[in-house]
Order: C-alpha cells, then structure tokens, then sequence
C-alpha cells in the first residue's frame, strides 16, 4: 500500500511540473519549477488528505497544514520572483547551456524534482491517516511544523526586504537569521517536514516518513546549497568567501572567528 501510494505523490510531482513546464515554455523562464515544488507537495497533502475521511483528524490537519505551506511558500516565490521576471542563474544555464534542446534539458530536470517531491511527500501520506486528537508526536509535530513555518517566513521576509534595498546591492546578507546560518530558509524549511514527519509517526509504517527531512538536509547540504553558493562566490567573492568562512551553513549557530592568518589573506 505504501509504494502505491508514493507512486501517486511521484504522479502527482511529474503531472505538476509537467504543468509548469509547459508555463516555462510559454515565459521562458525554467525559475517557475520553484512555485511547481510548492504546488505539487500541497496536492499531494490535499488528496492523501481526500482519499481517506476528509473530516478525520488527521486529513483535516493535513489539508491546513498543506495549504499554509503551500499557499506561503508558492505565494512568496511567485511574487517576489516570478511576477517580476527575475532570472534565477541554477537554471539559467539549462535554458541557455550549448548542446542539445534546452526545453528537453529543463523537462528533464523538472522530472528529477518530481522525483524528490514524491520522497519528500511521504509524511504527508502518513499524517494523513493519523487519528490523534492529543498525544505527544502531535505536540512535538505542531511545534517543529510552527516553529519552522514562523522561521522560514522571517527568514524569506529578511532576505527579501535585504535584496530589494538598492543599498545593498553587491553585498552578502548577514542580517538577522542570516547572521547566525547561510541559508537559515533551508532550516526551518527541514523543521516543518520534521513536523509532518512527527505527526505521521503513530501510523504503522509512520517513520518512513522520516525520510522527509533527511532527503532535504541532503540535498540542500549536498546540492542545492553548494550550487547556490558557487554563484555567490562568483559575484561577491571576497564578502561571500568570508561569509561562508565564519558563518554555519545550515543549522543557525553563532560566529566563527577567523584566524589572523585567514584575515590577512583574504
């Protein structure tokens, strides 16, 4: 039952992106898989949600959660992102990179993050069929969700009102959150699906949903993250170069202090 019923959230991740793959084609614009993401995650919680008794507890909570996520997070990369244009450099080299077509090279790539979508949605299949009304996987799973909701809002509030300040243009953002970890959107983003995971977890099989977070936190160290700072390093290399020298990449902890030698040599 549950390889069927990731097969769904994988059907569900490659139908949507195939969606907005079709909307690049129209904007010319491979940024818009951002906005799928959040849209494909959030039907997956609405039907896993939907398939069982949609006035349950735990499809009830699903289906709010789902929606806030998604509404918040889709909203925010939709406005501040795609509405104006802006071109995102992790994508632009497959809609512009030489050899091939660029449109099969973007699908392609589509199709991958339908594949981490299916795998990230799995504590929605679990959450879902949760029946507790009170229990401490439900406490525990309200707060990291809450708390990572809260902290990816400040974070992306943050970073946006940095960026938008012509002032700051060249420079490496260290305020607030962004003091303390280089992509502290990244972590809260790990603690809501840790939420999700946690209120899947009285459900059999319900720490499969585990693998959740686990998949971010690898791939957000090991791709997504080293791919966005290699472009910061190539426009602002000093300042980032420093950045990344003293501040913690993911989980939020305060300052290193560099050496004297890394400071004269920088």
């Amino acid at each position: 039952m549950i390889s069927t019923q990731v097969l769904l959230n994988l059907l569900i991740g490659a139908g949507t992106l195939i969606c907005f793959w079709l909307i690049y084609l129209w904007k010319r614009n491979p940024a818009v898989v951002d906005v799928g993401w959040a849209t494909g995650l959030t039907i997956m919680g609405l039907i896993h949600s939907a398939g069982l008794n949609a006035s349950a507890p735990g499809a009830l909570l699903t289906t709010a959660l789902a929606l806030f996520w998604g509404i918040r997070l889709g909203g925010y990369l939709f406005w501040t992102r795609i509405r104006p244009g802006r071109r995102d450099p992790r994508y632009e080299q497959l809609h512009s990179g030489k050899g091939g077509l660029p449109s099969l090279r973007v699908l392609f790539h589509y199709l991958i993050q339908a594949f981490f979508q299916a795998i990230v949605g799995i504590p929605l299949i679990f959450s879902a069929q949760s029946g507790a009304t009170c229990s401490t996987w439900l406490v525990f799973g309200l707060l990291f969700w809450f708390v990572g909701y809260g902290g990816s809002i400040v974070a992306d509030a943050q970073l946006h009102r940095f960026r938008t300040n012509p002032a700051n243009r060249g420079m490496v953002c260290q305020t607030g959150l962004w003091n303390y970890s280089r992509h502290p959107n990244y972590f809260f983003e790990i603690l809501l699906w840790t939420g999700f995971a946690f209120l899947g977890l009285p459900v059999k099989l319900g720490w499969l949903g585990l693998i959740s977070p686990l998949t971010l936190m690898f791939t957000m160290a090991r791709l997504t993250g080293p791919i966005s700072e290699q472009q910061s390093l190539r426009s602002k290399p000093d300042g980032y170069r420093r950045y990344r020298e003293t501040t913690s990449m993911i989980v939020p902890w305060f300052k290193k202090v560099r050496s004297v030698s890394a400071t004269h040599g920088s």
